[in-house]
């Protein structure tokens, strides 16, 4: 039994030290093309121990420049992709200051345009404020005008209605009556009235009281405040309602004529009329004269 087992372990040795033998030679030419190991220019085999020490030493030679080829691939992918995200952000924050740069720009631009708006419409509102009171200078001006011609119209058209009521009072006197009067309780029928006083039933006189209902043939409305009287030749009546009622002479009143036969007496520097015991003085107003009763 023993000698049987010696054959076969020596053959079992022979195999795998030729089995070795071809590893080595096999691992040797891989490893001399990728890490340099393996046979020398013209050198012999080296021991199977070194061979494989250098075979693995080939093969880990060789893992690393590929293990740190693909990092470095990696880094570069990286360091691109780093580069481009800051190429990225740098063009973003490009972009951003340059819009703001436009926004403020187009801020500026409208403040300044507001403001040349708004100083020219103060520059118009300031022209048409004074050209507004120009026109308020110039229409009070006229109109300061127009009323002080106004004025002096209706001042010449009062004096010449004045003139014309005394001229035809006059006329209508030297045609028909001379001379009348006051006597205390009433008046002397003027005989200018003429056929008026007998159909109106005054041809005894004027009683104070008496009324009649129609107006004598001339006279003129004069006032004291907002009282009204029919003045004619020196005498005086009131309107009520529909008639007319003899007045004693309202002290105060202001007629434009005097009646005929009146008397001027001079008192010191005081000058006034007697027209049958009733007194007037003369004043003027609204640039006529006219006379005012004093007394009777």
């Amino acid at each position: 039994m023993k000698l049987i087992n010696k054959p076969f372990i020596f053959i079992i040795t022979v195999l795998l030290t030729i089995l070795t033998i071809l590893s080595d030679v096999a691992y040797a030419g891989r490893g001399g093309g990728r890490g340099g190991g393996g046979r020398s220019g013209g050198g012999a085999r080296t021991s199977s121990v070194q061979r494989s020490s250098s075979s693995r030493s080939s093969r880990g030679g060789g893992a690393s420049p590929r293990v740190s080829s693909g990092t470095s691939l990696q880094n570069r992918g990286n360091l691109s992709n780093s580069s481009s995200r800051q190429s990225s952000r740098q063009s973003s924050r490009s972009n951003a200051q340059s819009n703001r740069n436009d926004v403020r720009s187009d801020r500026q631009s409208t403040r300044q345009t507001n403001q040349g708006d708004r100083q020219s419409n103060r520059s118009d509102a300031q022209s048409n404020r004074q050209d507004n009171a120009a026109n308020r200078q110039d229409d009070r001006s006229q109109n300061q005008g127009n009323r002080q011609e106004n004025r002096t119209d209706r001042q010449g058209n009062r004096q010449d209605g004045m003139t014309n009521r005394q001229n035809n009072r006059q006329d209508f006197v030297n045609d028909n009556w001379y001379g009348g009067g006051w006597y205390g309780g009433g008046y002397y029928t003027p005989p200018g009235w003429g056929a008026w006083a007998g159909l109106a039933g005054l041809t005894t006189g004027l009683i104070i009281g008496a009324t009649v209902n129609e107006t004598p043939p001339y006279y003129d409305t004069v006032y004291i405040g907002s009282s009204s009287y029919i003045y004619s030749d020196g005498v005086y009546m009131q309107p009520v309602n529909d008639n007319y009622i003899v007045v004693a002479p309202p002290t105060g009143v202001v007629v434009n004529y005097l009646p005929d036969g009146c008397t001027l007496i001079q008192d010191g520097d005081f000058q006034y009329y007697d027209c049958a015991g009733i007194y007037y003085e003369a004043v003027y107003q609204d640039g006529a004269t006219v006379y005012r009763v004093i007394e009777y």
